[in-house]
């Protein structure tokens, strides 16, 4: 099984370390911050690469039937094995689920050769993304699926 915590994979914020110094993500956590940046980006944001990014707005308005038909899955699992090419996705599986009127997109992402999932929460109100977060399982059992 490939070791993602001891892996060279980086990924850099725009944030600060307690150093005042570019905060640099490592490891599993580093991998979860490139698929976020994927979710977010918009096919032709970068001119270098016109066709990197799911554009995860663009499913705010669409139907459940629609997240779960397969179409979000495929994007997710191309745009990974595409950009990410250091350690891919070995499977994706999507999940929308409602509390207290709110819409709530789970996405989880197991990576190939690993006991890593990372599991992302999408949440939309009246068709609005009003909060996402991420959290990264090792070697454990994620019960939401």
């Amino acid at each position: 099984m490939a070791n993602i915590k001891n892996s060279t994979i980086n990924e850099m914020d725009f944030k600060l370390d307690n150093f005042e110094n570019q905060k640099i993500y490592t490891g599993a956590l580093a991998i979860a911050h490139k698929i976020k940046n994927l979710f977010f980006l918009r096919p032709g944001d970068m001119p270098s690469l016109p066709k990197a990014g799911i554009n995860i707005q663009s499913y705010r308005f669409k139907f459940i039937d629609t997240l779960l038909s397969g179409k979000l899955r495929e994007d997710i699992s191309d745009q990974i094995s595409t950009y990410i090419t250091d350690v891919p996705a070995e499977n994706v599986a999507i999940t929308v689920i409602q509390k207290d009127g709110d819409y709530i997109l789970i996405i989880g992402i197991v990576l190939y050769q690993s006991n890593t999932e990372i599991v992302y929460g999408l949440q939309q109100r009246k068709g609005e993304l009003v909060n996402f977060n991420f959290k990264i399982y090792d070697n454990e059992k994620v019960k939401i699926w």
